[in-house]
C-alpha cells in the first residue's frame, strides 16, 4: 500500500449540508474488500468519529494503536486520523460520523469550549470503557435518524450531539478551553499545521501565519493543548512520519521528503531524538 486513501462525508453516501449521521457497524461492513472504502485497510477520515460497541468484541486501529473495545465502549476518532476496523467483525455496533462544519455552525457557543479535545485527540485519544448512561443517548440519536433530516431536525440532532460530547468532556475530566477569538484561532493554527508541515516546522512562522506573535501563540497552544507552539509541530510531524512509516511501503527516504524534510539523515535525527528509536526501528514494529 503506497498511499493512504482519504475519505470525505460526501464519500460515505451522506448529503454535505446535513453534516452528520449515524451508521450501524454492519452497514459498514457491507461494503467490498476490493471497493474504494474498503473499511479492513487504513484511511484517512476528514470529518469526526464516535465508535460504539453494543454487542461482542473488536480491535480498532487508530494511528497504528489498536484498541480492544467490547459491549459498552467508545472511541473517539478526530478529522485527519488514521484509521481501520477489525477484518473479522463478530460485533455490532454503531458509528456517530459528523463534520467539522456542521460541529462549528450547530453546536452552541458554551458547549463548543468543551469539544477543545477533539483537535488534541490524537495527543491524548479519547476511549472509553462502559460508557454508561450514553447508551441511552445513543437510542435517542437513532431514533431521531430514523426520521427524515429537515432543518428542524437537523437541530434537534445537534443538541443531542453536544449532550454526547459534554458528557464525553465530563468523563474525561478535562478542562475546557473558554470560547473565544484565541480559541477559533487555535482551530486555525491546528488547520496551518496539517496544510503546512512539510513547508515549515517553525512556529515563528506560524506566528506570522496567524498575525501574531511567538509569544501569543505560545500562549494558545499552552491553554488548548497543553504544548508548546514547537511541540505541538513537532507532535504532528512525527505522527504523520509515523502514519507513513506504518502503514505504507515508501522508502524512508521518500517519507523524509513528504515531511519537509530535504536531506534523509535529518530525518533520521529528528525523528530519533523525539522518539529514541529510527524510522526504520519503528517500521519494523508495525510490520
Amino acid at each position: 500500500m503506497d498511499k493512504i486513501s482519504d475519505i470525505e462525508f460526501e464519500s460515505v453516501g451522506f448529503k454535505k449540508e446535513f453534516g452528520t449521521q449515524l451508521l450501524k457497524l454492519e452497514h459498514v461492513f457491507l461494503d467490498k474488500p476490493n471497493s474504494e472504502n474498503n473499511p479492513f485497510v487504513p484511511s484517512r477520515i476528514n470529518f469526526f468519529t464516535i465508535i460504539l460497541v453494543t454487542e461482542g468484541k473488536m480491535i480498532h486501529e487508530v494511528d497504528f494503536v489498536a484498541y480492544e473495545m467490547t459491549k459498552g465502549d467508545c472511541l473517539f476518532i478526530a478529522k485527519g486520523q488514521i484509521h481501520k476496523f477489525d477484518p473479522s467483525p463478530t460485533y455490532r455496533g454503531y458509528g456517530l460520523i459528523f463534520t467539522e462544519e456542521y460541529m462549528l455552525h450547530h453546536i452552541s457557543a458554551s458547549a463548543l469550549s468543551k469539544t477543545s479535545f477533539l483537535y488534541t485527540n490524537h495527543l491524548n485519544p479519547l476511549f472509553f470503557k462502559d460508557f454508561g448512561d450514553l447508551n441511552n443517548l445513543l437510542g435517542s440519536l437513532e431514533k431521531e435518524f430514523s426520521f427524515e433530516l429537515g432543518s428542524v431536525k437537523v437541530d434537534v440532532v445537534a443538541s443531542m450531539l453536544t449532550v454526547f460530547l459534554l458528557k464525553a468532556q465530563l468523563y474525561a475530566k478535562r478542562p475546557s478551553t473558554p470560547v473565544n477569538e484565541d480559541y477559533l484561532e487555535f482551530i486555525k493554527f491546528q488547520k496551518l499545521v496539517s496544510d503546512r508541515f512539510m513547508q515549515t516546522r517553525h512556529a515563528s512562522h506560524y506566528a506570522t501565519f496567524l498575525g501574531t506573535t511567538y509569544k501569543q501563540l505560545n500562549k494558545l497552544c499552552q491553554a488548548c493543548a497543553n504544548r508548546t507552539a514547537k511541540e505541538f509541530i513537532n507532535d504532528y510531524v512525527i505522527l504523520e512520519a509515523k502514519r507513513r512509516l506504518a502503514t505504507t511501503k515508501l522508502p524512508i527516504k521518500h517519507i523524509a521528503y513528504e515531511c519537509g524534510f530535504s536531506e534523509a539523515s535529518n530525518f533520521l535525527k529528528y525523528f530519533k531524538k523525539l522518539t529514541d528509536i529510527t524510522p526504520a526501528q519503528f517500521r519494523e514494529m508495525k510490520h
